[in-house]
């Protein structure tokens, strides 16, 4: 029967031996295996091989003199030779093994912790075992020898080594044998632990080792290229309505959402009067005006009510006194309050708690009956030179309380909700209400101040008027143009009108923008791998639509593009 030899070289990796093997077209295959082959080092290899040839229908023989490729080919269940032509000779027709020693090499003498295992109880079986064995090894050994040389006596060797070495394996690797080995005395056998500065040197190495290449995997080469391009500059009218009338943004009919925001403060403050005048000022008050005269309501006009001394103060303005109501023979008076003013100016007016009657119905049935009590003191009253609220105090005033809500109207201008803004001419802030105690040109050492500030401002998304205005400057682009977006900057035609009572604003815009010629950059970082910087910026001269070429290059020591083009990112300046 025909047989092809196949030569394995000592460094072939076995997916090439299977290669050899499968595209053979000679059915059985000698593979002549140099001693020490990469193919020979475990018994993985020996398996696949074995797969490889009962797949495509090959007989399979290793011919190697690797003493340990040979048991491995062996276990595998390939058939092994020694060399190229001799007889074949499989694990199944040994017929003994052999001595541990044709595998391992004997020491001339047995160290302790050998002893130790020499009598454990697990292991005597194998050491008998062994020793059987090894006697009849010798035997046939001696028989094999005469009939076929000296190359049997050596495959005999190596051949019941192997299958010693199996048992060997499976007996150690009994549950008892390892707990049989801890009973092996230590002091005997082995050293005790010291540590050594040479320990901590390697340790330290090993660590830095892992952590360079660490550092190194995060820092591959890479390179940022940018690209600055050749500018067209263009100039675009825009008009949009920014309406929190409308939830929703309607780009066709240039409406964008907004929001009116509003924000209300007040504040109060106290102050001190610094303008200085001849003043003569009547002392004021209120009075309450008593009738227990009838149940009919008295009708008053501006009157005269006179305190025990004589001192008189009228009435501000007419008033009807209710009449009094009498129940089971009580009478309750009808009452009603009065501002008064005193007759004449002067601090002699001032005076305190007093009642009052009224000259005018003095000597009548009514004179007793009808009357007035103040029960707090009237104030005001006075002559000469004093100080008084003047108008520097009121805006003077009105300015420090605006001053400290400034730091909440900037809070509101500031704090916008996620992605709104507003435009300046689209933001109000104004006095609502204002008010002084006591009032303008008055008689005062302090006086007080109150303000209501108002804020309003029409919001909108800063990405809807961007997509907008985006989507009229594409209409107006030509193919081969591309829109720099960051470019744009944006200014009023006009004044916008803003209606804070809708929440509108209606702007004309003018867009000014850049526009570039497109650029392949898929194309480019094709062309710029494995080049040098100064071979980029010569190839990109040649584009006329690039103004120049920045490259960076990292970590520093690398002068040269990298070869995978996901770590070169190229970027336009502009988009």
């Amino acid at each position: 029967m025909d047989k092809e030899n196949i030569y394995i070289d000592s460094n072939e990796d076995i997916q090439s031996v299977i290669q050899k093997i499968q595209s053979a077209e000679t059915e059985n295959l000698d593979l002549m295996v140099p001693t020490g082959a990469r193919i020979l080092q475990n018994i993985v290899d020996a398996h696949l091989i074995k797969e490889a040839g009962d797949e495509s229908g090959k007989v399979l023989t290793m011919v190697t003199s690797d003493l340990m490729g040979r048991i491995f080919a062996e276990r595998a269940g390939l058939a092994v030779s020694g060399r190229a032509g001799a007889e074949v000779v499989t694990t199944k027709t040994l017929s003994g093994t052999g001595r541990i020693s044709d595998i391992i090499p004997r020491k001339k003498t047995a160290p302790a912790d050998f002893l130790s295992i020499n009598n454990s109880p697990s292991l005597k079986p194998l050491l008998a075992k062994a020793k059987t064995s090894i006697s009849k090894s010798a035997q046939s050994g001696k028989t094999a020898e005469k009939k076929s040389g000296n190359f049997f006596a050596a495959k005999s060797k190596g051949e019941t080594g192997a299958n010693f070495l199996k048992s060997y394996r499976e007996e150690r690797f009994k549950t008892n044998v390892f707990k049989d080995l801890s009973q092996i005395n230590k002091k005997k056998s082995f050293r005790s632990f010291r540590f050594k500065p040479s320990y901590l040197i390697g340790g330290v190495a090993v660590a830095a080792l892992v952590i360079g290449f660490v550092v190194f995997g995060q820092t591959l080469p890479r390179a940022d290229v940018t690209i600055y391009p050749s500018r067209e500059i263009k100039v675009t009218a825009v008009d949009v309505l920014i309406s929190s009338e409308n939830s929703v943004s309607d780009f066709s009919k240039g409406i964008i959402s907004g929001e009116l925001l509003t924000l209300e403060k007040s504040e109060t403050g106290e102050f001190s009067a610094t303008g200085i005048k001849d003043v003569s000022e009547k002392a004021k008050g209120k009075i309450t005006v008593y009738n227990t005269y009838s149940s009919q309501p008295q009708n008053l006009i501006v009157s005269r009510f006179q305190t025990e001394d004589g001192k008189i103060f009228w009435t501000t303005k007419s008033l009807t006194v209710p009449g009094a109501v009498i129940k089971d023979g009580q009478t309750t008076p009808g009452q009603i309050g009065a501002d008064v003013v005193a007759a004449e100016p002067g601090e002699t007016y001032n005076i305190g708690p007093a009642k009052f009657t009224m000259p005018a119905l003095k000597g009548t049935p009514k004179g007793e009956k009808i009357y007035a009590v103040s029960e707090v003191a009237m104030a005001g009253g006075k002559t000469g030179r004093s100080s008084v609220v003047s108008a520097d105090d009121i805006t003077k005033a009105s300015g420090e309380l605006k001053d400290k809500l400034k730091p909440q109207f900037n809070d509101f201008k500031t704090n916008l909700p996620n992605d709104f803004q507003f435009w300046p001419e689209a933001y109000n802030e104004e006095l609502a209400d204002s008010s002084t105690s006591p009032e303008l040109g008055v008689s005062a050492e302090k006086f007080k101040a109150s303000i209501k500030m108002v804020a309003r401002a029409v919001v909108f998304k800063t990405k809807n008027l961007d997509d907008y205005i985006n989507q009229e400057l594409f209409l107006t682009l030509n193919e081969d143009k591309m829109l720099l977006t960051l470019s744009k900057e944006i200014s009023f035609l006009k004044p916008p009108v803003v209606d804070y009572q809708k929440g509108t604003v209606l702007a004309s815009l003018s867009v000014k923008y850049d526009v570039i010629d497109k650029l392949d950059t898929e194309s480019f970082t094709k062309e710029i791998l494995n080049k040098q910087e100064k071979e980029i910026k010569r190839i990109f001269s040649v584009y006329k639509n690039i103004d120049r070429v920045e490259v960076k290059l990292s970590p520093f020591w690398v002068r040269t593009l990298p070869s995978n083009p996901e770590r070169v990112k190229i970027k336009i300046v502009g988009l």
